[in-house]
């Protein structure tokens, strides 16, 4: 039959140490090791029933603590001569310094640990947008023989610069709410349906903002991607062609 502890604020020998050092308001740094060892003992003493593995770890430090407070309690021998005992005294290592290392490291652990939790419940109340839904349009061979993904950088890169100079004016525009990129590649793809084919920049008006060319963009390139679309270039750095593909 499994013996239980009720131990649910506390995950182990040095998180109880650390509460009760809390708790009394005490300096991590000088810890009156009896006091401590006293309540340690007094909290094990009011439990109950203990689970023998949590058991072992508990009564282990309790052994411990018990071995600081004797050992804090020995004398320094008596030679005759104070400025010895004196140095004697000064040079005896103090024998809490092993058991304050691994509260302060433990303190830090479980401050790191705290703040993951407190991230993890963070996120949890966060629904995150669902990614766009392309189905509408059918998957293919993707073929960019014609083109080069650098060509479309360059073109796209000119047309920001472009825009840039003709929108330097000392002009105040009210932005409206981007489109979502899927809608942004159905307005394209309807678009070509239209007129079959269009140079590059044709797809780009005067007064477009920077977000809107990006979109339109990654709209011409998710459309190439999804075999619905070609581009071809008659020369290098001349126009840029889009083509509806047949069938598209």
């Amino acid at each position: 039959m499994a013996l239980n502890v009720k131990l649910e604020a506390f995950e182990g020998p040095l998180d109880l140490l650390l509460h009760l050092i809390e708790k009394n308001q005490i300096n991590i740094y000088d810890i009156p090791i009896s006091e401590l060892t006293d309540q340690y003992l007094s909290y094990l003493e009011g439990l109950d029933k203990l689970d023998i593995d949590m058991a072992s770890e508990f009564l282990l430090m309790a052994a411990t603590l018990l071995s600081i407070k004797s050992r804090m309690l020995l004398p320094v021998e008596k030679t005759g001569d104070i400025q010895k005992e004196i140095c004697a005294g000064a040079e005896k290592e103090d024998p809490r310094i092993e058991l304050v290392e691994k509260l302060i490291e433990y303190k830090k652990y479980k401050m790191i640990a705290m703040a993951l939790r407190k991230k993890e419940e963070k996120e949890s109340r966060v629904f995150k947008r669902k990614p766009d839904d392309f189905s509408f349009l059918f998957e293919g061979e993707i073929c960019l023989s014609e083109v080069n993904l650098d060509d479309l950088i360059l073109i796209f890169t000119r047309i920001i610069k472009k825009g840039k100079i003709e929108g330097s004016q000392n002009l105040k525009t009210i932005l409206k709410e981007p489109l979502p990129l899927r809608v942004r590649v159905k307005q394209v793809y309807k678009i070509l349906l239209k007129k079959k084919r269009m140079f590059f920049r044709e797809f780009f008006q005067e007064n477009s903002s920077k977000l809107e060319i990006i979109m339109t963009f990654l709209a011409i390139l998710e459309l190439i991607k999804l075999n619905r679309v070609r581009v071809h270039q008659e020369q290098l750095f001349g126009e840029i062609t889009v083509v509806l593909k047949e069938g598209g």
